[in-house]
């Protein structure tokens, strides 16, 4: 099945709210007004009363209660805020079966981000929300192929329940994988290519040139949040941390061990309250 035919086959895309497309396009707009995006935030009332949980949440609570959207950006800072925004964005877009565990996988979506904007950090040449925020969409396809193709997400399914890896499954049953599918999703989209290509570069960004740094972050962002959910323990992620893909961002992962526990529940409080209906 060719990725055009399968687009044909959709015959709605999930929707890009307006405010979500403005903000992914704000990441490579210098000159972004903050107080402009902050009042079309406080229009939608669902994300604004989400933003306000989460200022006040105990993550971020700090003195009084934040009340507004303008004092949930100084207490979370625009860029965090910014992503949060578009998490909410996403989750809007995509109407996700009963049987799928939305909680399970923006539980793992979120980890994943946090991880990949601590790394951002220590590595200096990504702006770490940027990172965040690419980390946060990179499974998109993943979505997409979960609300608008329950057949073959079934058989993707059986065929990971036999043993198959979950990209390989992908490839056998579509012809592509989630990250090729979410990259078309972000094209369609007309998401700036920084976001387009980390995705499609996501899962062999070696393999590229040149290398997207942002897709070198989202696999070892990844490879961090599987093995931490799988229960390994972090001096040995540390010891099996992939050289090849850290060393020329001259990451150092010892430095992301002390911080697994917090990042971990981190993702799952945001996971709780951004889930909520």
């Amino acid at each position: 099945m060719s990725m055009e035919h399968l687009f044909d086959r959709i015959e709605q895309l999930p929707p890009i709210p307006q405010l979500l497309h403005e903000l992914m396009q704000s990441f490579a707009d210098d000159s972004v007004s903050v107080d402009e995006i902050a009042g079309k935030i406080a229009m939608d009332p669902v994300i604004s009363v989400k933003l306000l949980q989460m200022a006040n949440s105990a993550a971020f609570h700090r003195g009084s209660d934040v009340t507004s959207i303008e004092q949930a950006v100084i207490r979370l800072g625009f860029n965090r805020l910014r992503s949060l925004v578009v998490a909410l964005g996403l989750m809007h877009s995509f109407a996700t079966p009963n049987d799928f565990d939305r909680n399970r996988f923006w539980t793992n979506t979120f980890q994943t981000a946090s991880i990949a904007r601590i790394l951002a950090e220590q590595c200096g040449s990504v702006e770490p929300d940027t990172a965040f925020t690419c980390a946060l969409i990179h499974n998109i396809g993943e979505l997409l192929l979960q609300t608008t193709m329950p057949g073959e997400a079934a058989l993707i399914d059986l065929a990971i329940s036999r043993g198959t890896q979950r990209v390989q499954a992908q490839r056998d049953t579509l012809g592509f994988d989630y990250a090729q599918l979410g990259a078309e999703l972000a094209r369609r989209w007309r998401l700036s290519g920084t976001f387009v290509t980390a995705i499609a570069q996501q899962l062999d960004p070696l393999a590229y040139e040149p290398v997207s740094r942002e897709a070198v972050l989202i696999r070892l962002a990844t490879f961090v949040s599987y093995a931490w959910n799988a229960g390994v323990p972090a001096r040995a992620i540390v010891a099996r941390f992939p050289k090849p893909l850290a060393e020329p961002l001259g990451l150092d992962p010892s430095k992301l061990a002390n911080q697994l526990e917090i990042l971990h529940e981190q993702g799952n409080a945001l996971a709780d309250i951004l889930t909520t209906q």
